[in-house]
C-alpha cells in the first residue's frame, strides 16, 4: 500500500497448497530474466495469458531490487547493443565484475513507487533485464509497452485483470488444498492449530 498501486478485490475460494512448491518446480514456473519475448510469449501462452498479461505483470518490477548476476550477462564480456550506455556505465560501477553481488533497483526513476515508470525505463534503454527491455525491442509488445508508459491508469486497469487472471491459475479445490490458519505454515506443522482441532473434537464429544 505504502508504494501506491491500485486496489483490488482478490477473487475468493482459492485454496492454499498442501505442501510449499520446491525450488526447482517455482523456477520451472518463472521464466528467467534473461529470457527473450518469444521465448515469454511461449511460456506464458500455455498458461492461457497473452502478450498483453506478459507486458503488464512484468511491470511488476516497478519496483524492487535485483542481483547483479542477474543482468550481468549483459554487461560483460561485452555490453549488450540494446542498453543504454550512461545506464550501463552506472551499473559497472555497482556490478564492477560479473560475480559481484550487490545489488540495483529495478526501475531507475522511481525504485520505490508503484507506477509505470518501468515502461519509460524501457523506452529510454534503461530495462534491466533482457526479459525487460526486449519487451520494446519487441514488435509484438512493443506498441503495449509505449501505451502503458503513456498511460499509467490504463496499466494499473491492465495489471489488475492480468492479476486475477493469473491467480485463477490451477486452483487446488476440495481434498487437494487447505484453507490455512497461517498462511505460512501448513496446517499439519502449525502446533496451534492442530491443538485447536483437538480441542473442538474434545468439546463435540463432549456434547454427546
Amino acid at each position: 500500500m505504502q508504494s501506491g498501486g491500485p486496489d483490488y478485490h482478490v477473487p475468493l475460494g482459492r485454496k492454499d497448497g498442501l505442501n510449499f512448491a520446491t525450488q526447482n518446480a517455482t523456477l520451472a514456473n518463472l521464466p528467467p530474466p534473461t529470457s527473450n519475448t518469444t521465448k515469454l510469449l511461449t511460456d506464458i501462452a500455455k498458461k492461457n495469458l497473452d502478450a498483453t498479461d506478459v507486458v503488464a505483470l512484468s511491470g511488476g518490477h516497478t519496483i524492487g531490487l535485483s542481483h547483479c548476476s542477474s543482468f550481468t550477462g549483459r554487461l560483460y564480456p561485452t555490453q549488450d547493443a540494446t542498453m543504454d550506455k550512461t545506464f550501463a556505465n552506472d551499473l559497472k560501477t555497482v556490478c564492477p565484475a560479473n560475480n559481484t553481488n550487490a545489488t540495483v533497483p529495478l526501475d531507475i526513476r522511481t525504485p520505490d513507487i508503484f507506477d509505470n515508470k518501468y515502461y519509460v525505463d524501457l523506452m529510454n534503454r534503461q530495462g534491466l533485464f533482457t526479459s525487460d527491455q526486449d519487451l520494446y525491442t519487441d514488435k509484438r509488445t512493443k506498441e503495449i509497452v509505449k501505451s502503458f508508459a503513456g498511460n499509467q491508469t490504463l496499466f494499473f486497469e491492465q495489471f489488475v485483470k492480468s492479476m486475477i487472471k493469473m491467480g485463477q491459475l490451477s486452483v487446488l479445490t476440495g481434498s487437494k488444498g487447505e484453507i490455512r490458519a497461517d498462511c505460512s505454515v501448513r496446517n499439519l506443522d502449525n502446533a496451534n492449530y492442530l491443538a485447536s482441532v483437538v480441542e473442538d473434537d474434545a468439546e463435540s464429544l463432549s456434547e454427546f
